[in-house]
Formats: C-alpha cells, sequence, structure tokens
C-alpha cells in the first residue's frame, strides 16, 4: 500500500477529489487539509490536474533524503516529489510573483506564472492576442514585454493601457471574431469567463481559417467540482488540432481553474 498527497489552492479540494474519484479510482482518500489532501493505493502514481504539487507522501516530520513540506497548522510532512519539472524554488511552488501597483487586475499574475511555468520565449516585437481581457491586466503583461497586443472584450479596459502605441482594443464579443481580426498572431491567450467546452469551440473555429499560433496559452474555468473530470476532454481536444506539446497546470494564483498550454 502506498501513499500519496496533492497540494492544491485552497477552495479547490472538492474539484480535485471529484478529479481523482473519476480519473484514478483506485486511489482512497486517507487525509484531507485545507490545500493538502492524501490517498492510498497502488498502481502507477496519479498526475492530478488540479495540484500544483504531487508525489509520494512518507509520513508527518523530517525524513531524511525527502522534501520537507511545511504545512503550518497542518504539520510538516515528508514527501518525495513527482511533479514534472517544479519551476519555483519555494516548497510549496508558490511563486512569489508580487502584483505591480499599476497593474490593472490579477490577471497579470496569471499571465506572468504561465508564461515562466512554460518557458515561452516571448520576443519583443512578436505579436499576441487576450481574450477575455477585461480590465487588463494581462495585456498590461504582454505589453510591459514589448508585444503587440490585440485585447478582445466588449466590456471597458483600464485607460492606463491607452498610453501604449503597440495597444489595440477590440471591442466585440469573442464569438464575434472573425479570422482576418485574428490573423498573424504569434501568441493567442484566452481568459474568458465561460464553460471550457464553449471557449475551444470558437478558438477551433477561428484556428481552421488562420496559420496556428507558437502557443495557445488558455485559462479553463471549472466553475463546478465535476468539471474538473473533463479537463483531459479538453486536452486530448487541442491536441487534435495539431498542438501536440500540451500541459495543464494548476498555478499558484489560480482560484477555480486550470491552464492549458499548447504548442504545435
Amino acid at each position: 500500500m502506498a501513499f500519496f498527497f496533492c497540494l492544491t489552492n485552497e477552495g479547490l479540494e472538492k474539484a480535485l477529489k471529484a478529479e481523482m474519484t473519476s480519473r484514478f479510482p483506485s486511489w482512497r482518500l486517507a487525509f484531507s487539509a485545507p490545500g493538502f489532501i492524501t490517498y492510498k493505493g497502488d498502481g502507477p502514481w496519479p498526475s492530478p490536474y488540479l495540484a500544483r504539487l504531487w508525489g509520494e507522501c512518507v509520513g508527518k516530520g523530517s525524513v531524511e533524503g525527502c522534501t520537507t513540506l511545511d504545512l503550518g497548522p497542518v504539520g510538516v510532512w515528508a514527501v518525495h516529489v513527482q511533479t514534472p519539472a517544479p519551476l519555483w524554488k519555494d516548497p510549496l511552488q508558490l511563486s512569489h510573483l508580487e502584483l505591480p501597483a499599476e497593474a490593472p487586475s490579477r490577471a497579470w499574475l496569471k499571465a506572468e506564472e504561465a508564461i515562466e511555468l512554460s518557458g515561452l520565449d516571448l520576443k519583443s516585437g512578436d505579436s499576441a492576442i487576450e481574450v477575455g481581457s477585461a480590465p487588463g491586466g494581462a495585456v498590461y503583461a504582454l505589453l510591459k514585454r514589448g508585444l503587440h497586443v490585440r485585447a478582445v472584450d466588449p466590456a471597458v479596459m483600464d485607460e492606463s493601457l491607452k498610453v501604449f502605441p503597440n495597444y489595440r482594443h477590440i471591442k466585440k464579443p469573442f464569438q464575434e471574431l472573425t479570422p482576418e481580426e485574428t490573423e498573424g498572431v504569434d501568441w493567442w491567450f484566452s481568459d474568458l469567463n465561460l464553460a471550457p467546452g464553449t471557449v475551444l469551440s470558437h478558438v477551433g473555429r477561428l484556428l481552421r481559417e488562420v496559420k496556428k499560433p507558437k502557443a495557445l496559452i488558455i485559462t479553463l474555468k471549472l466553475g463546478k467540482p465535476e468539471m474538473a473530470a473533463e479537463v483531459s476532454q479538453h486536452e486530448q481536444r487541442v491536441r487534435e488540432w495539431g498542438f501536440r506539446r500540451t500541459m495543464v497546470r494548476l498555478l499558484p494564483s489560480h482560484h477555480q481553474e486550470v491552464v492549458l498550454i499548447a504548442k504545435p
């Protein structure tokens, strides 16, 4: 009998449990606390989407040769991390990026964490589109990196963005975008507050008409815990479009969502 741990963002415990039940039914719940859940079982180790860190749980306390996680009120736990390529040096996989005071929204954090996590090689002069962009946190992050940005949202964007010459606001619903408005984009970001299936339907419609971007960075909103079990289907759908290198990860700044990053 083996023990497995998942480190998630507080508030996502129910969604993570739903995912584990659906995708890894041979593993049974052992211990649950805010942000930290353990399972017992046999067979291949799970790789849950809704955990930012996971692996073998050795037990409570410090153990030589193990990674030590100090979880405050939950105590100190010894683990063997099996998460592929953990990015941040913090043992709890917190990025410690600080939201700039001038950023229009916390979407800045999600954009910056996704870029760092996936190693996207965004260069000054590249073009990007961000759908579901208001009020402009992610757009601000991309503009500060020197990109030409098309922000798509019928809502009002932050006035501070107008000082950037490479900024364009396409003030319309995402569903009304035309292929001409998305042609030639290097990087496609999406943070729409819509069901993932709806978002992917419209993204797929546009991608059939234009050249593939260098990457898709799509936030998948998980409004209900059971939606976590559908994430693998969304990832497979994107792979069928020709984006063969995909990853789905939970970012430290995420609430009820994960990011899907896909490259051709």
